[in-house]
């Protein structure tokens, strides 16, 4: 079987504009959950706390740049490539957030100003991340709620392995709308206090932005490799897992195969059912699981971009050696059964597991380990 490298990564988030500050930034346990600032287009929820972005740029190009960002980060990182280039980007609203920044500029003009949300789509962010790039591979948009950049990288491995391109280029991105923010809190599932994932008294979300950026390479040479995935869709529920975790018990059990986990990056949401789920799901598949932390209590939720984005950030841990804290836990659920790290602890090498889930069942589970 081809062997799928991770070559180089990078993310800006609201830890940090690069993928270094980012894990600086869990490594002292920073937790930048704020109203909105950076967001002029936001309409303002006064009970809503938001992760924004720690990336100042014209509003009106802040998107784009944040993308170029971290896609010039990874590739940085990544050796020399002449190979057919592929893209694989992750998103929920790929550039729709300037449809809303239109709007802001459009009504200081005329207050009666109507959106134009039909002129933007989800694929605008690959195709330009493909041009940026030099993409003439596969080019190709996951839009699969919370999973949607865990899919994309998940898919990269199969079109490697496959000989369809050389180097895949994932990119995970969000960034925060009123759509979205508004969208969550209609929900009741955004918290007014900072997220407490898998604690007894979670009671939501905030949500985040940012960009996560992984160059695959395919035979290359690189700290990581793609182990496995799975990916499946549970029935049980539009908005969530099966309560029980047998669904997160499944996908996990396929992704692993015999691999020896020796950490977890849980999804970990801070909502009552999908940490329930999760936590549950981790659980049935380990009578003492390995250990986990979720890294939303620090970066918030960061939808379509979670998957590669928290992959990123927990690869640059792992080459500093350590597994970062899960931010915002204090106490265990009795109904859960497991908890998170509340402390940083040294990294040990083999198997990593990557959890991801999203609305509408989506179900993720990847395994990188290290080479």
């Amino acid at each position: 079987m081809t062997r799928v490298a991770i070559t180089g990564w990078g993310s800006v988030s609201a830890l940090g504009g690069t993928n270094a500050e980012g894990v600086a930034g869990l490594r002292t346990g920073k937790r930048p959950l704020a109203f909105p600032r950076r967001s002029p287009h936001l309409v303002r929820a006064g009970d809503v706390l938001v992760a924004e972005a720690l990336f100042d740029a014209p509003i009106e190009r802040r998107a784009r740049a944040m993308v170029e960002t971290a896609v010039d980060e990874a590739l940085d990182m990544a050796p020399e490539h002449a190979g057919v280039i592929g893209v694989f980007a992750g998103t929920t609203g790929g550039f729709f957030v300037d449809a809303e920044v239109d709007l802001l500029f459009a009504r200081r003009d005329d207050p009666e100003a109507l959106p134009a949300f039909g002129q933007r789509g989800q694929g605008e962010l690959a195709e330009e991340v493909a041009r940026y790039v030099g993409a003439y591979g596969p080019v190709l948009t996951f839009c699969t709620a919370c999973t949607s950049s865990a899919a994309a990288m998940a898919s990269a491995a199969r079109h490697l392995r496959a000989g369809t391109c050389a180097r895949a280029v994932v990119v995970g991105f969000d960034l925060l709308s009123s759509l979205t923010v508004q969208g969550f809190r209609s929900l009741l599932l955004c918290d007014p206090e900072p997220c407490r994932p898998f604690d007894t008294s979670r009671a939501g979300l905030q949500l985040g932005e940012g960009c996560g950026v992984l160059v695959l390479d395919a035979d290359g040479e690189g700290p990581f490799t793609v182990r496995g995935s799975a990916n499946r869709i549970d029935p049980s529920h539009l908005t969530a897992s099966a309560a029980d975790g047998s669904m997160v018990e499944a996908v996990i059990r396929e992704a692993v195969r015999d691999d020896d986990i020796v950490s977890i990056k849980a999804h970990g949401t801070g909502t009552r059912d999908n940490d329930l789920a999760e936590g549950r799901g981790i659980a049935r598949v380990w009578e003492e699981p390995p250990p986990f932390a979720s890294l939303k209590g620090s970066l918030g939720h960061t939808l379509g971009a979670a998957g590669a984005l928290e992959t990123a950030l927990w690869l640059g841990c792992l080459r500093e050696g350590f597994l970062p804290a899960s931010q915002g836990f204090a106490e265990a659920d009795p109904e859960i059964g497991v908890a998170p790290i509340t402390q940083e602890i040294p990294a040990r090498s083999g198997a990593h597991l990557f959890n991801a889930f999203g609305f509408g069942g989506s179900c993720i589970a990847l395994v990188v380990a290290d080479a």
